[in-house]
């Protein structure tokens, strides 16, 4: 039996300024056991500036190849549509982080064998970021360029993580054979990631981590799409920015309006409660899908306080520190002013250290000119010292001789004044 394939959303494609550096091989483009019908058209871009791809919804059951992106041309790249944070959204988006998903699956291009992404070589991360900027259309600002590469590649660690545990649970822990290989997966990788399964700190962490998942209550109910995509198309159904606690609200009712547990009850009352005051809301004008957030919003209010690493509720990409403000239009120009206003803080402190030390050099200047002045009177002092001591040690010939001659002076003087007199 033959299943149809349907076009469910078209992507423009435009032409690439650059060929990429490397060309994956699509032989192995993905590893499920049954194939993705349908074959998506494409357009060569020297018969239009801005061809159309259609996308081709699977009907089959099995992982996506998306081969319709990895069998696009050279020239040509499809356009992204991307969130105020560089987050992918629409339809397209998620085809972008689906596709990304295969890229984690490669074995060529993501081994297993590594035993976290921290450990996974740097070559192997930029080459899957080569790869991503030769089929796509990205951002040309640096800032926002390096935003969508750590969320690339966040987004492809954590597909690589889940790849891992599904083939752990499944032929690993699973009823089977442990040592048959995977389909689809280096013999090598596999032996070497089950050594590292078999041992046993690594079981007692698994163990670890398995009683902490189990007390988990607040649980994802947003399926494969993004919450940026979510947001997107509530922010184009109410016509105003939303709120990461209006978005809880949105994937933890039912359609029926029911919660979809007693946690998520429990929660929605207190943000219904929250939200009823106006003060507590937050006052932003983006309209491009980013979620809103502050650190003290009702969302932080009723989950308590973020911590290190990301931001709950708003998908990959924020990151606590930094976003600290609740319009969130005006993040860009509060940064930039915030850094004039320290940079003029900056030059204000060099121009009083400048000032200050020309006050040291002058300062100095004249410590040394006094220096020389003391140094002076000092040997002044020395000199008129020695003079006096040399008259002190005169002969009482000269003594008496000098005396005589004063007094004759004295009487002569007084001699002629009485002359003068008379």
């Amino acid at each position: 039996m033959k299943l149809r394939s349907r076009v469910i959303r078209d992507v423009s494609v435009r032409p690439s300024q650059q060929s990429p550096s490397q060309q994956a091989s699509t032989d192995n483009t993905d590893h499920g056991s049954q194939q993705e019908v349908g074959q998506s058209s494409i357009v060569n871009s020297s018969d239009a500036p801005n061809a159309v791809v259609p996308l081709v919804e699977r009907v089959t059951r099995g992982p996506s190849k998306y081969s319709y992106i990895w069998n696009l041309p050279e020239n040509q790249k499809i356009e992204l549509p991307l969130t105020s944070n560089s987050q992918p959204v629409k339809k397209v988006g998620r085809h972008f982080t689906g596709w990304l998903g295969t890229i984690a699956r490669k074995p060529q291009m993501c081994p297993i064998k590594y035993e976290n992404w921290t450990r996974m070589p740097n070559e192997f991360k930029e080459e899957i970021w080569n790869l991503v900027q030769s089929k796509w259309c990205l951002p040309e600002e640096p800032a926002r360029l390096e935003a969508m590469k750590l969320m690339t590649l966040s987004t492809v660690a954590a597909c690589w993580r889940n790849y891992k545990s599904r083939l752990k649970k499944k032929y690993f822990l699973g009823s089977g054979n442990r040592a048959q290989v995977p389909p689809n997966v280096n013999p090598e990788d596999y032996e070497a990631i089950v050594q590292h399964w078999n041992l046993p700190k690594t079981k007692d962490l698994a163990l670890k981590n398995k009683n902490i998942r189990s007390k988990q209550k607040n649980l994802h109910t947003g399926g494969s799409k993004n919450f940026a995509s979510y947001s997107e198309e509530m922010v184009t159904t109410l016509g105003h920015p939303v709120e990461r606690a209006e978005l809880y609200l949105k994937l933890h009712l039912r359609k029926d309006g029911a919660p979809v547990n007693p946690e998520a009850e429990s929660n929605i009352e207190k943000i219904n409660e929250l939200m009823s005051e106006p003060l507590n809301r937050l006052q932003s004008t983006d309209l491009t899908g980013s979620i809103a957030w502050a650190p003290d919003d009702i969302y932080s209010q009723v989950f308590g306080n973020e911590r290190n690493g990301r931001v709950r509720g708003v998908g990959f990409g924020p990151t606590p520190s930094g976003r600290t403000v609740k319009n969130i239009a005006a993040i860009a120009q509060i940064r930039s002013q915030g850094r004039d206003a320290e940079v003029t803080k900056l030059k204000s402190q060099v121009a009083l250290l400048t000032e200050k030390l020309t006050r040291y050099d002058n300062l100095e200047e004249r410590m040394t000119q006094m220096a020389s002045m003391m140094q002076l009177m000092q040997n002044h002092f020395s000199e008129v010292s020695r003079g006096g001591f040399a008259l002190d040690q005169q002969s009482p010939t000269s003594r008496r001789s000098q005396a005589s001659s004063h007094q004759e002076t004295s009487f002569s003087r007084k001699l002629c004044e009485k002359e003068e007199f008379t």
